[in-house]
C-alpha cells in the first residue's frame, strides 16, 4: 500500500479528536465527595488526574451499590404489582451487571502499561484521543456518565478494537457496535443522559440501545453523528474483505489493498501490541 494511498485513507476514515464525539444529555447526578484522601496513582493513570479519576470511580461504585439496594427493596414489595415490578427489577439488574463490567474495566485500565489522562470537556461532547507528545491516551469528559462512555473506548483500544494516529488527533476502526457498547455502559449509570438524545426511537431501556439506534443519532443541526462509523465490528486484525463491508464508502481506496492487509499496516498508527482481550474479527 502506497504512503499516498495510506494518507488518503486516513483522512477518509479518521475522525478528528478521536473515538467519536459522543453525545450526552447533561444531568445533575454527579456530586463530588468532600474530603477524599489523595492516593498514589496506579501505573495506568496519570498522577495529576488520579483524584478526579478516583472521584468518578467512587460515584460509579456508589451508584452500583444503590441500585443493588433498590433491587432488594423492590423484590420485597413485588407481590402487589408483580409484572410491572419484575420489569423494573430486571432493568435494575441489567444496569448493575453493566456497572460491574465498568468497575472491572476501570481496574484493568489502572493496571495498563499505557497511561491514561483525564481532562475536562469544555462542551457536552467528550472524546478519546492519543497525545503524540506524551504518548498516552487522553479521555476528555464532562460528567461521570461521559467518563464511562470514554473509558469504554479506552477498553476498546486495549482490546485492539480501535487504533490511533501517532501524529494526528484521530482514531480509526470505530464502528456502530463500539458506540452501542459505550452508550449502554453510560445508560447503566445515568439513563437520563441517554433518553433525551435524538434518534429514530427513544432509548427507554438498555435493550433499546442498538447499532441501528446509534446509526440514527443526530446532532442539534440534524446531522447523523456516526454516519462514517463501521457497519459491522472491526478491529486491528480485520482483513480487507471485512473492512469493505464495514466501510462501503471507501471501496475505491480499499480495492488496491492486498487481501490480507489490515489497518496495522497503515503508516503512523498506534495500536495495542498485546491486547488485554483477544480482538474479535
Amino acid at each position: 500500500m502506497s504512503r499516498q494511498l495510506s494518507f488518503l485513507l486516513i483522512n477518509l476514515i479518521g475522525f478528528t479528536s478521536v473515538a467519536n464525539y459522543p453525545l450526552f444529555k447533561e444531568s445533575t447526578i454527579d456530586k463530588p465527595h468532600a474530603g477524599m484522601i489523595a492516593l498514589p496513582a496506579p501505573k495506568g493513570i496519570n498522577s495529576l488526574c488520579y483524584d478526579e479519576w478516583s472521584r468518578h470511580k467512587e460515584l460509579i461504585i456508589d451508584k452500583r451499590d444503590s441500585l443493588q439496594q433498590a433491587i432488594i427493596e423492590k423484590e420485597n414489595r413485588a407481590c402487589r404489582y408483580k409484572e410491572k415490578a419484575q420489569q423494573e427489577i430486571n432493568n435494575l439488574k441489567a444496569r448493575v451487571t453493566q456497572l460491574d463490567k465498568v468497575i472491572e474495566l476501570i481496574n484493568s485500565l489502572e493496571k495498563s502499561d499505557e497511561q491514561y489522562i483525564l481532562q475536562t470537556a469544555d462542551k457536552p461532547e467528550g472524546s478519546t484521543s492519543w497525545d503524540a507528545k506524551r504518548k498516552c491516551v487522553v479521555l476528555t469528559v464532562g460528567s461521570t456518565a461521559n467518563f464511562i462512555h470514554e473509558i469504554t473506548h479506552g477498553g476498546q483500544y486495549e482490546a485492539g478494537e480501535i487504533i490511533f494516529d501517532a501524529l494526528l488527533e484521530k482514531s480509526y476502526l470505530q464502528d456502530l457496535y463500539d458506540e452501542t457498547d459505550a452508550y449502554k455502559a453510560q445508560y447503566a449509570y445515568d439513563p437520563a443522559s441517554i433518553t433525551g438524545l435524538k434518534s429514530n426511537t427513544v432509548a427507554r431501556t438498555m435493550e433499546d440501545i442498538t447499532p441501528q439506534w446509534v446509526a440514527n443519532l443526530q446532532s442539534k443541526e440534524g446531522e447523523k453523528t456516526y454516519r462514517e462509523h463501521g457497519l459491522i465490528r472491526v478491529n486491528i486484525n480485520s482483513p480487507k474483505a471485512t473492512l469493505l463491508i464495514a466501510y462501503p464508502q471507501l471501496e475505491n481506496q480499499f480495492k488496491t489493498w492486498a487481501d490480507n492487509c489490515t489497518m496495522k499496516e497503515v503508516p503512523n498508527v498506534v495500536y495495542k501490541q498485546m491486547p488485554l482481550v483477544a480482538a474479535r474479527h
